[in-house]
């Protein structure tokens, strides 16, 4: 199998994930020194939207190990609760910074402060448009196949990202405008900018809060559909453990893989019709299981084992068939 395309879209993560971090400081630095809010707006919206790409890798990640039941060692609850702790946090970066920004805006709005233009900070927001854009595209390249809602939300946040930086655009150029065309009404845009990206960073924040909440919620409904997987098997008779269940989600529901270690000594076509068994129990019980593999190996635990059904009589029956090796 070749993992080439997977390895291209875990570098393009991480490239979109260490670039937004690294744009997020360059462009709070440059707004902190114009003591532009909306600018500042920007870069905590940029620290968000990479913040959210990674909370959303580990989280998928979690629930990938979770799925594993029968591996219990390969579990990593941990990463799960991280990434919606990060998203928490950074929830709340955003709802008390907009918030901030919006009161300091309408103060300025009220003061009739006159801003400084600063050529710097416009030349690094452009800048810093072309390598986001640059980034996202070649992410989108080899995401773009994959029809999911997490294409979807990567789109939407690259989207609004675009926003609040042609915003804060606006706002510079206002500002300019104003001290050229010697129009007082112009000095009004930057802080009607800093308002328009608070209202952003705000929504952002919702939006990030709802991913947590859900992250969490659908984990446990996972978790609890892996155990009601593993107990539905277990109850086949003819089974004796159940090796591995790997239960993974697709746009058209949940496909299972199942190893099932059955006795050594019953005959080929017995362990198939096992094996059978299980597949259509898991395919007519639950309504989002669109397929199963099932594979059946011995049993090689040692005797005595315990088993749920006694199959000597159908392999003295099917002698002809060859034993289950």
């Amino acid at each position: 199998m070749d993992n080439k395309p997977i390895r291209q879209q875990e570098h393009g993560l991480w490239t979109s994930v260490l670039t937004g971090f690294v744009l997020a400081i360059v462009k709070g630095i440059a707004g902190y020194m114009a003591m532009n809010k909306a600018l500042i707006g920007d870069a905590l919206y940029t620290a968000s939207a990479a913040t959210s790409t990674l909370a959303e890798r580990l989280l998928r990640r979690s629930r990938k190990y979770g799925r594993r039941v029968s591996s219990p060692a390969e579990h990593r609850p941990t990463e799960g609760m991280g990434a919606s702790f990060a998203q928490m946090i950074i929830t709340v970066f955003l709802l008390l910074g907009g918030l901030e920004i919006a009161i300091a805006a309408v103060r300025d709005l009220m003061a009739h402060v006159e801003p400084e233009p600063k050529p710097f900070a416009i030349v690094l927001v452009f800048l810093a448009m072309a390598v986001n854009e640059a980034v996202f595209r070649y992410r989108y390249r080899y995401r773009s196949k994959q029809r999911s809602n997490q294409l979807e939300e990567m789109v939407d946040t690259h989207r609004y990202s675009l926003y609040c930086s042609i915003i804060v655009l606006a706002g510079m150029l206002g500002t300019i405008a104003a001290l050229e065309l010697n129009e007082d009404r112009l000095y009004y845009v930057q802080p009607v900018s800093a308002l328009i990206v608070a209202v952003i960073l705000w929504r952002q924040g919702y939006r990030l809060a709802r991913q947590a909440i859900y992250g969490r919620l659908l984990q446990t409904m996972e978790q609890q559909d892996a155990s009601d997987y593993m107990e539905t098997v277990q109850r086949v008779r003819g089974v004796i453990a159940v090796e591995r269940l790997h239960a993974q989600e697709h746009d058209r529901g949940v496909h299972i893989e199942l190893v099932l270690a059955v006795n050594p000594n019953i005959t080929v076509l017995a362990a198939a019709e096992i094996g059978e068994y299980a597949r259509n129990l898991l395919l007519h019980r639950f309504d989002h299981v669109s397929q199963v593999q099932v594979h059946t190996v011995p049993y090689t635990g040692g005797y005595p084992y315990k088993s749920n059904h006694d199959w000597a009589t159908q392999s003295d029956r099917s002698s002809g068939d060859g034993m289950l090796h």
